[in-house]
């Protein structure tokens, strides 16, 4: 009879593969968790800034103000609209913060689009402090790191 040859990995193989793999997640775990941290905060942003937008859209199509406060300690903004008394509630991320410090401490628009007042919005994050200025009745937005 032939002999027949044996396929396959033995323990010992097998652990140093588990363990290589072992060491590189260790590696690449806390690299990718702030990674996602910093990404989880831009998005947090753009949201926050797409709202802000819709707000003036909203108020220049119905004819009617629309203001956007903080609840929470901060951590949750709320956007009223005046024709419907309705409010829609969104949670930041848990690494943002508003500032309760800021000179500007609600949005709300006009009917023609127009802010009523302009200032700065101060946030804090896991990263440092962030600026949002208003700087146009407008609404135009900078933000500074």
């Amino acid at each position: 009879m032939n002999g027949m040859s044996e396929r396959g990995m033995t323990f010992l193989e097998l652990l140093l593969v588990l363990t290589i793999m072992g060491v590189l997640t260790a590696i690449v775990v806390p690299v990718s968790s702030g990674w996602t941290a910093v990404q989880t905060e831009r998005d947090g942003f753009e949201a926050f800034k797409a709202t802000i937008q819709q707000m003036q859209a909203y108020s220049i199509a119905h004819q009617t103000t629309t203001w956007l406060s903080f609840t929470n300690d901060g951590k949750t903004y709320a956007v009223t609209y005046s024709d419907v008394f309705e409010k829609s509630k969104t949670d930041f991320p848990p690494t943002i913060k508003f500032d309760n410090t800021s000179t500007l401490k609600t949005i709300s628009f006009m009917e023609n689009g127009n802010m009523y007042k302009t200032g700065t919005m101060n946030f804090e994050t896991s990263s440092g402090p962030k600026k949002i200025r208003f700087q146009f009745q407008r609404g135009r937005m900078l933000i500074y790191e």
